[in-house]
């Protein structure tokens, strides 16, 4: 059994990883981030809020489906929509235009040291050396990624970095913001109306009739495969792993999300990385991955836990 939540979990960052670079090859046609963040957002959301109304359930699933929202859980769904699932989104569809697919995403990649520090800020974690370490070598891989090593060899745009670092942080508040209202009225009922909230808001901003390009049939090919095989699919695989293995484990799995998405980055566009950047790759994933492990044993039990 844990074998096949392992495998669901490493799909799932599979799934990511391609999703990435399908929304590379979208913007060298000219497909802009907003409207394929528009048209992702409803249509994903869209279906998995109508797989979690229509799924097979149990009794207490019933009872949370059927929970009405409080007026302070329609606030908290509405910030985990606009700022979290929408933030995390547009944030990273932008660093993939700016600086592509495998940068963009060994940058999300450093999400949870936003939240280990947002948790040991809100002493719902103990801070240990070691962990402080962790934390320096990732910010040392980052910069051997993005500057080769130097300041005066800096590889990515300006914007291309900052939007890479801004998704990590939405990441992190798309995480840790809304898991009272998860544990309350489920993860698929919500992730599904955060992305539906989040895309109707967006089309104020861009349209899904409006695409201003020319939508072939490779490119709707495209569109639907992100829609289908890079969101609601490798969401569903990662709650299902869910229940086969523990969530730090399931979380530190999806590290075939960076590391395929590198691969991939090579093949199709023939992106080159010097042996410093790849260094760094695998810098940043190691400790992020070890810190993740450590800071999940470091957690401080809920009595325990200081408000």
């Amino acid at each position: 059994m844990k074998l096949k939540g392992v495998a669901l979990a490493c799909s799932a960052g599979a799934l990511w990883a391609l999703s990435g670079i399908m929304c590379q090859f979208l913007f060298e046609k000219f497909v802009s981030p907003e409207w394929l963040v528009s048209v992702r957002l409803l249509a994903a959301g869209l279906l998995l809020t109508s797989i979690s109304f229509f799924q097979p359930t149990s009794r207490k699933q019933q009872k949370v489906l059927s929970k009405k929202f409080s007026a302070r859980d329609l606030v908290s769904l509405l910030l985990f929509s606009l700022i979290g699932m929408l933030g995390v989104q547009y944030t990273y569809f932008k660093a993939i235009q700016y600086s592509g697919a495998a940068i963009a995403t060994i940058l999300q990649f450093t999400g949870p040291i936003f939240i280990f520090v947002y948790l040991v800020l809100h002493k719902e974690k103990k801070l240990k050396l070691i962990e402080v370490a962790l934390l320096l070598v990732t910010f040392i891989g980052v910069f051997l990624i993005v500057a080769k090593g130097g300041l005066q060899t800096l590889n990515i745009s300006t914007t291309g970095f900052m939007m890479g670092i801004a998704s990590a942080i939405t990441l992190a508040f798309y995480t840790v913001q809304p898991r009272e209202i998860l544990v309350k009225y489920g993860e698929m009922r919500i992730a599904g109306l955060g992305m539906l909230l989040a895309g109707l808001v967006f089309q104020l901003i861009r349209p899904i009739w409006r695409p201003q390009f020319q939508l072939d049939v490779s490119s709707l090919g495209l569109v639907i495969s992100i829609v289908v095989f890079g969101t609601a699919l490798p969401f569903l695989f990662q709650l299902s792993s869910l229940r086969f293995i523990e969530a730090s484990l399931a979380g530190v799995l999806t590290v075939t999300e960076p590391i395929l998405a590198t691969i991939l980055s090579v093949w199709f566009f023939h992106s080159r990385f010097t042996s410093i950047q790849l260094l760094g790759f695998v810098v940043v994933i190691v400790s992020v991955i070890l810190l993740t492990r450590l800071s999940d044993k470091n957690t401080l039990p809920e009595d325990k836990v200081i408000d």
